[in-house]
């Protein structure tokens, strides 16, 4: 059995546990960098496909009857009109 040096024994626990730390630090991070980096090409691929469709007009409103009080604008159910 081979013997060694307190400062060689040191040296090789330190260098045993910044491997360890940079292992173990590579395996938190990595999945938060996946995730950016499909965070920004979701981004960067809505806007340019956004960028290219337009919205149709608005249809003009039908006149209202005599008497009549408008429905709301919004809500549930405001498409639906009888």
């Amino acid at each position: 059995m081979t013997r060694t040096s307190t400062g060689s024994a040191i040296a090789r626990t330190l260098a045993t546990l910044l491997i360890f730390v940079a292992v173990f630090v590579s395996f938190l991070i990595a999945p938060l960098l996946v995730l950016l980096v499909a965070f920004l090409a979701y981004t960067a691929m809505r806007h340019r496909g956004g960028s290219s469709t337009q919205t149709p007009a608005a249809a003009p409103a039908a006149p209202l009857a005599p008497g009549a009080t408008p429905l709301p604008a919004s809500g549930f159910g405001s498409g639906a009109r009888a």
